[in-house]
């Protein structure tokens, strides 16, 4: 069973029926692979969805605040090791043999930077990577700058981070706040 590590995907389930008119999707923070799974099952005409986790155990700053952060009741993030990768691959079997989903196995930045994805164009985003404003805000404007003529941004966790500042950024892309729940707020332009 794939799971999540989050709340509102029944919200995500509704925001993610989305006409994406031959665009891509992408989730930055795949991890098990719910809000990707839902995210494919849900939006209609996108050409495929790209995946994008380094796994691998990697340490970084998860918050703004990591010290005050808590998960589980533990106070450091959660660990995203390769066996989990390796298992996503094989529970998104289907996907990946239907042409649909793509693992981009990199950082955020590593994958922002790579010349593969620079010219693509994006319906819609799934923001659940690092959970600082400087990542949400650098990940907002590479992603506005190659967005499509409507698209949708669904920003997990927008409680841990200044949602309000990457808000403001995005307005200059005409992006504007329509539903918002616990976790999770919906942007579009």
């Amino acid at each position: 069973m794939i799971e999540g590590d989050s709340l509102d995907y029944s919200l995500l389930n509704d925001w993610a029926d989305f006409d994406c008119k031959g665009y891509y999707t992408c989730e930055i923070g795949v991890r098990k692979g719910l809000g990707s799974k839902i995210i494919m099952d849900q939006v209609k005409n996108n050409y495929f969805h790209i995946g994008v986790d380094p796994y691998g155990d990697r340490v970084y700053q998860h918050t703004d605040n990591d010290a005050n952060s808590k998960w589980n009741g533990k106070p450091t993030p959660p660990t995203y090791p390769d066996s989990m990768r390796d298992q996503l691959i094989k529970d998104f079997h289907w996907y990946i043999k239907q042409g649909k989903f793509h693992l981009a196995n990199m950082t955020d930045t590593d994958f922002m930077g790579s010349n593969e994805y620079k010219d693509k164009r994006f319906a819609l985003v799934h923001f659940d990577g690092p959970h600082t404003t400087k990542d949400v805000i650098n990940e907002s404007i590479w992603f506005a700058n190659r967005s499509a003529p409507k698209t949708r941004f669904i920003f997990d966790d927008y409680k841990t981070y200044d949602m309000q500042t990457v808000a403001d950024c995005l307005h200059h892309f005409n992006f504007k706040p329509l539903a918002k729940g616990e976790n999770k707020i919906l942007l579009e332009n």
